[in-house]
């Protein structure tokens, strides 16, 4: 656990406050060490896009993955790869999955007359956040690891990140704006918490 703390703050005052929430401490760190493991990619399996896909490797000379008959099927001549290979072909799918999720929000605002911001968008493997809009640059980073909840989740983080553009808080009518675009946003991002 790591404690930033007004240097006003007495050593004694943060180790009591520790053993206060020690109980919600623990419980928290658990909760991300499970999110963690739901987004991990290992020998066996990974989770892509809410599903859980078997993993086999196959030695061929053919360098690539691919999503056939309900498995993810890595060809490679260099089995102790194939996890750096399938983290790449998810990042691509993904990088491809927020292209067309962000025409499908772009021309939802357009629909009601809204004209969205030029917006770029980048994949990033955060840590602590699903997502964050610099909107002053034009700039959503989504988190790589939403790759392994469904597309609604996805795009629940998308729009959210959008709202920001019109509305740089948390607000009622921050909730409004998103609500009234992606009704079913608490019931598919609640899947992140």
């Amino acid at each position: 656990v790591y404690v930033s703390a007004n240097t006003r703050v007495s050593v004694k005052r943060i180790e009591e406050i520790l053993t206060e929430r020690a109980e919600f401490i623990l419980k928290a760190a658990e909760q991300l060490k499970q999110r963690d493991l739901r987004s991990e990619i290992t020998a066996d399996s990974m989770r892509w896009l809410g599903r859980e896909y078997d993993v086999r490797v196959i030695r061929n000379f053919s360098e690539r993955v691919a999503l056939e008959d309900d498995e993810l099927r890595v060809f490679t001549s260099h089995p102790e790869q194939a996890a750096t290979m399938l983290r790449e072909w998810a990042a691509d799918r993904f990088s491809e999955l927020l292209a067309e999720l962000n025409d499908q929000v772009r021309s939802s605002l357009l629909s009601a007359g809204i004209t969205p911001p030029p917006t770029r968008i980048s994949i990033k493997d955060m840590k602590t956040r699903w997502g964050s809009c610099s909107y002053t640059r034009g700039h959503i980073s989504m988190n790589l690891r939403l790759m392994a909840y469904p597309r609604e989740t996805v795009l629940s983080v998308l729009w959210h990140e959008y709202a920001h553009y019109w509305h740089h808080d948390h607000s009622e009518r921050f909730y409004g704006f998103l609500l009234r675009f992606y009704p079913d946003y608490h019931k598919w991002n609640r899947l992140l918490k």
